[in-house]
């Protein structure tokens, strides 16, 4: 990518713009700028964190041209190294974090899609080609990686847990139809990027696209807090040694 030119993506990463934000600590409002991940309160010293929102420093190729290897590497997400000898909960817990990454590329990818497909008819119309194939290394992770956790959860946690915790009602049972949720409308998203491929007037499709990923990323976003301050811990109180072993083996067949 040319250093003279920029993608508007990038924008708000290369112009900042400062935010402010309570502290924790003292309820003193604190002034972060948008390029800065947080900052000291001034008033009791308590560092003060900066919701990170999905931008092109996630999953964009070109970014660290773009605006700049100093500022890509402040702003790029540090990956976490799963702790060794954890227990198959501990797995669980780590491939969540893998999801919550995937998703924001679906959000930055879809955003771009929308943004091209809807260019004016008065200019030439960019190339989709990268977005697509963005999209489609996000959704064969629905397919592989996230289909292979669902079943983790299905076939292995949920029956072990339902023997201490029973009925519909219960959080296995809730988590389980959210799962059935997130698969329909997968299928909504997999035939729209279908039509963006096939059509030679994708703005519609992209539009549809755009917004079917908008509420996968709310729905999976909730499940997965569900998972990791409800149905975790309530296993973590309530499988026994043995009984985590039996999950470990389950996810074997």
């Amino acid at each position: 990518m040319s250093t003279s030119s920029h993608c508007p993506g990038s924008r708000a990463v290369r112009e900042p713009t400062p935010e402010y934000h309570p502290c924790p600590n003292c309820g003193e409002e604190v002034e972060i700028w948008t390029h800065e991940l947080s900052y000291p309160c001034g008033k009791c010293g308590t560092r003060v964190f900066r919701e990170q929102r999905p931008s092109c420093i996630d999953w964009c190729p070109h970014a660290k041209d773009c605006v700049g290897a100093e500022l890509y590497d402040s702003l790029k997400p540090k990956k976490v190294e799963t702790p060794a000898g954890g227990t198959p909960l501990d797995s669980l817990v780590k491939e969540h974090e893998e999801a919550l990454t995937r998703l924001a590329l679906l959000r930055a990818t879809t955003v771009c899609l929308k943004v091209k497909a809807n260019s004016p008819s008065d200019q030439s119309a960019p190339s989709l080609k990268n977005d697509m194939e963005h999209l489609g290394q996000i959704m064969g992770f629905f397919e592989g990686e996230l289909k292979d956790h669902f079943r983790k959860e299905e076939e292995g946690l949920f029956p072990i847990l339902e023997r201490h915790v029973k009925g519909e009602g219960g959080p296995a049972g809730v988590l389980l139809a959210e799962h059935r949720d997130l698969w329909e409308k997968y299928a909504r998203l997999k035939a729209g990027a279908a039509l963006i491929s096939a059509n030679g007037n994708p703005g519609a499709a992209a539009n549809e696209v755009y917004d079917i990923a908008s509420q996968i990323i709310i729905l999976l976003r909730g499940h997965i807090e569900k998972e990791n301050t409800t149905l975790v811990p309530l296993a973590r109180n309530l499988l026994s040694a043995e009984e985590l072993l039996e999950l470990r083996s389950s996810w074997g067949r």
